[in-house]
């Protein structure tokens, strides 16, 4: 930004001095104490010209521990290559009170829809179902699992199942488990040579549901699905098949996303302190969820903001940043808002973004042009622009903007760069006042 680039508005104008008092009075800390400094001689500029850096990077990992949903599938992107989730389920042991004489019939792993889904789901989709041979538990000196996760299962399926999925139709979906797993879990259940927790675990750790490669969608399921066995008791007067239920673990279970991104401009992301420039990439950045891709946001000359003459203060401010016009379909769909974090210079995060009240903020859909497939978000960095000027580390803080539910969903999202064309390109939009020359 330059001087002669800054619009010097009067401070009797309407619109901005109703701008002004409203955000003086949520403000009122920043300003001179003392000092009535909203008088004749105050300007207030309104600014769109300081540079923004836009990169894509990705994390080395995601927390997936603790969500609701466990996402199973894959699918094939054209600018983000292959993505795939798999899932680890721990099933838990109760108390199960079976006759000498029950029978075992069936065994079928039940996973019940939440909703969710990416990609197109009109192709016949296929899982695979492994056991897992090595305890359920996070990684060597880890608190939680993580999107990269990953448990020894024998490499020879219980399972095979071919589908067509209908998340929005169906509550559920049943996969028949392999009968000789099941009947030696049943007997070893009614014979009681498993009688407690520990027992059960040491035998049982749990599955594995493995995509096909050829799938064309991620599907969501909820963690309260389960592995349901069917019996029959001889000694009944009619035989009538009898169930019972061993539920997930929703402590251990989790999903493992990944992406395979050979030829992809996201080759050379191998480390979360590599950055791809959007000047680079055809002016844009990119991200995603589940894979940890994610957009980095940078305003290396704030500074220059000390150049207008006087003492100021920032009003408000605005990151715009757009989607890349028909990059969001009805399969490959966005959401409404997306996360915002302070991150360092290792791109590790510092805090979540929030307003100068301490309240989270997110990026929200500003506007939507429809004839010209235009959405931008608006994101609000006052505090963000605060804390770079003040903090002694703030050349070195950062905005990481990736998609809500990052880390219980895959949706991708492509941003238009700072050097895209000016009604979509990235910019930071502010208002700053100088109150004593």
């Amino acid at each position: 930004m330059t001087i002669r680039q800054a619009v010097a508005i009067p401070i009797l104008s309407v619109v901005l001095l109703c701008i002004l008092i409203t955000s003086c009075e949520k403000d009122s800390e920043n300003a001179p104490v003392g000092e009535d400094w909203m008088d004749l001689d105050t300007q207030v500029y309104y600014i769109d010209t300081l540079t923004v850096n836009a990169t894509t990077f990705k994390f080395d990992s995601i927390a997936v521990s603790g969500t609701d949903r466990l996402l199973i599938g894959a699918y094939t992107d054209p600018v983000f290559g292959f993505t795939k989730s798999k899932s680890y389920a721990q099933f838990t042991n109760s108390i199960y009170t079976l006759d000498s004489d029950a029978v075992f019939d069936s065994i079928a792993l039940i996973l019940n829809y939440d909703n969710y889904f990416y990609n197109d789901t009109i192709p016949v989709q296929k899982i695979n179902v492994y056991e897992i041979i090595k305890d359920v538990e996070p990684d060597d000196d880890a608190d939680s699992y993580y999107n990269t996760t990953r448990i020894t299962v024998n490499t020879t399926p219980i399972a095979s199942k071919s589908f067509i999925a209908k998340p929005k139709k169906d509550d559920s979906l049943h996969v028949t488990l392999n009968n000789i797993f099941g009947k030696t879990l049943f007997e070893n259940l009614r014979d009681n040579k498993i009688n407690n927790s520990d027992e059960f675990l040491k035998a049982y750790q749990g599955i594995l549901i493995e995509p096909d490669n050829n799938n064309t969608a991620i599907l969501g399921f909820l963690k309260s699905s389960f592995i349901r066995i069917y019996y029959t008791d001889k000694d009944e007067l009619e035989t009538e098949v009898s169930t019972f239920d061993m539920l997930f673990n929703t402590t251990n279970s989790f999903h493992n996303v990944s992406n395979t991104v050979e030829g992809t401009v996201f080759e050379t992301l191998t480390s979360q302190e590599i950055y791809l420039p959007s000047s680079i990439t055809n002016n844009t950045s990119f991200m995603q969820a589940g894979t940890g891709i994610a957009t980095r946001i940078d305003i290396p000359n704030l500074e220059s903001l000390y150049d207008i003459s006087g003492t100021g203060i920032i009003i408000d401010a605005y990151l715009k940043i757009s989607l890349k016009q028909n990059s969001s379909t009805k399969n490959l769909h966005t959401n409404d808002s997306l996360n915002v974090y302070i991150i360092d210079k290792k791109s590790n995060i510092v805090s979540a973004l929030t307003d100068t009240q301490g309240n989270t903020v997110l990026g929200l859909i500003d506007q939507e042009d429809t004839e010209f497939n235009i959405t931008t978000y608006s994101i609000p960095v006052k505090y963000f622009l605060n804390l770079k000027l003040t903090d002694i580390n703030g050349d070195d803080l950062f905005l990481a903007i990736y998609p809500k539910d990052y880390n219980k969903s895959v949706n991708r999202y492509i941003l238009n760069g700072e050097g895209a064309s000016n009604n979509i390109k990235s910019k930071l939009e502010l208002i700053y006042a100088i109150y004593d020359k």
